[in-house]
């Protein structure tokens, strides 16, 4: 019987990574976690594609400047969850994520603040070369709205590339400055 994984919307059928989808997972579950590196950049093609439902991050400095911001927002970011699912292929890792986010805190001499967290169905779309080209990360598993979805869906995919280069403005691209 295949290992299971409970989702906000289900089970899934999961399986063992290979060493180097390990790796990568790893790697790029450091993002999430507050402690951004090169090695995870490294996984990212420079033309790569970051969506979720705050932004849309179009090229690797955008990339970067997502994660590297996460710091300036969170105290504290932890992985309690991270299933590979068994549709995953070469072209496609699809991961259920469950991060447990900590807000830093308004109020002053006050480190941390309101907790959330969010089960995520996260997908990272490969290119021949094994980088990620496209990162989607769905809340709750439910899709992010795009054009596709009509006049809300525009409006919702201009203001997170607009989101997303307002925070590209205001971190840097170099994880060592964060």
């Amino acid at each position: 019987m295949a290992a299971m994984t409970s989702s906000s919307v289900g089970t899934h059928a999961t399986r063992t990574p290979s060493p180097s989808e390990q790796q990568m997972i790893d790697d790029i579950l450091l993002l999430y976690q507050l402690k951004p590196t090169e090695k995870a950049y490294a996984h990212y093609s420079p033309s790569a594609v970051f969506h979720d439902p705050v932004s849309i991050a179009e090229g690797l400095d955008s990339i970067r400047s997502q994660f590297n911001g996460m710091p300036k927002v969170f105290a504290e970011s932890t992985t309690q969850k991270c299933d590979l699912l068994a549709e995953s292929d070469a072209s496609h890792l699809t991961l259920n994520l469950t991060q447990k986010y900590v807000f830093k805190s308004p109020i002053p001499f006050k480190e941390k603040g309101t907790e959330k967290t969010v089960n995520s169905k996260v997908t990272l779309h490969l290119n021949g070369q094994g980088k990620v080209e496209r990162h989607d990360e769905e809340w709750d598993w439910q899709g992010n709205k795009s054009e596709e979805d009509g006049f809300i869906g525009n409006i919702q995919q201009a203001r997170k590339k607009i989101d997303a280069k307002v925070v590209e403005k205001g971190v840097p691209t170099d994880p060592g400055k964060v």
